[in-house]
């Protein structure tokens, strides 16, 4: 069943990124190592354990095969916080992913794919490694912040990057991540600390998705796809009350149910249940694979697809037609 998966969320840190992140002691982001010899990746928000899972390609592309995965879109998580570090720290790393990952899609153009990290510090900065990626590496767009769409506001500034894409032909992947100037981070109790990091980042999703979606922010890109991680965050699960109050208060105004086909989202790191709801809202050619390995589990996330009460043909446009259709217009 999974001979043709294609996986649109997955993660690869350049063994050269991961010795950079080792030498910045004592900042965040970077890479510590245990007193058992693992390494742990600090982060901005919480911290996550760091293997050759992240780095290693061989291992990688063995990975891929057993799961019955084709080809990987490969980014940098932004919540690794290294594209919103200060702009002379964060341009010559995320420079570096760009070189790395285009060599590695040109050196397996058949398994991988990849999008640019882009240095937010500097907008202008941030565009012209845009281009660059775009025109001379071969990548098929950018990872951007989901923090950058939590208004009509605040997407107005990452504007000049759209503007850019445009002309060149993009796909934008909206991943949790923060930019620049965001303010204090977000504190969460410490009872339950997983469960709540989890809750809070699909809140953030879901705050992106009412600006993507029910604003005009995405009506003049006309040369670009939008895919938004983890089904879209909290918004398919509440745009059912959403109409409802709209209804009530202002019915006027378009349904918030109405307005779903703006994006693509991905599946990564949910379930049956929410894949189930997610097609119900979006349609079942707006959900791709995306598995977000190797932070979390591949195997979970395919049997999900699976154990789902979704037709075979919709499971095969979530695990390969959908994407396929995607990277076919990026071609």
């Amino acid at each position: 069943m999974h001979a043709q998966a294609i996986d649109l969320h997955a993660h690869w840190v350049p063994p050269q990124l991961a010795q950079a992140l080792r030498q910045r002691q004592g900042q965040v982001p970077r890479l510590d190592v245990l007193t058992d010899g693992a390494e742990r990746l600090i982060m901005p928000i919480g911290t996550l354990s760091f293997s050759q899972a992240h780095t290693d390609i061989d291992l990688r592309l063995e990975l891929m095969s057993q799961q019955g995965i084709t080809r990987q879109m490969l980014s940098l998580p932004g919540l690794f916080g290294i594209d919103s570090l200060p702009f002379e720290q964060s341009a010559p790393l995320v420079r570096g992913f760009n070189d790395a990952c285009a060599q590695l899609c040109q050196t397996h153009p058949e398994c991988f794919c990849g999008l640019a990290a882009l240095p937010w510090a500097n907008m202008d900065a941030a565009v012209a490694e845009l281009r660059r990626a775009r025109l001379e590496l071969g990548l098929l767009g950018a990872i951007l912040p989901v923090d950058a769409f939590r208004s009509q506001e605040t997407a107005a500034r990452i504007r000049p990057v759209f503007e850019a894409a445009e002309a060149l032909g993009a796909h934008f992947f909206v991943h949790p991540g923060r930019m620049p100037d965001s303010g204090a981070l977000p504190h969460l109790p410490p009872d339950n600390d997983l469960a709540r990091r989890a809750l809070a980042v699909q809140h953030e999703v879901g705050e992106a998705m009412v600006t993507l979606l029910l604003s005009d922010f995405l009506q003049p890109w006309q040369n670009i796809t939008v895919q938004v991680a983890n089904l879209g965050g909290t918004f398919a699960a509440v745009v059912e009350r959403m109409d409802h109050m709209l209804a009530l208060r202002d019915p006027g105004r378009a349904m918030p149910s109405s307005q779903t086909r703006g994006v693509w989202v991905d599946c990564a790191s949910l379930g049956a249940k929410a894949l189930e709801q997610a097609v119900s809202v979006f349609g079942a050619d707006r959900v791709v694979l995306g598995t977000d390995c190797p932070i979390f589990d591949t195997a979970r996330t395919l049997a999900g697809i699976q154990q789902s009460r979704l037709s075979a043909s919709d499971q095969a446009l979530v695990l390969h037609g959908n994407a396929a259709a995607l990277l076919a217009r990026l071609s």
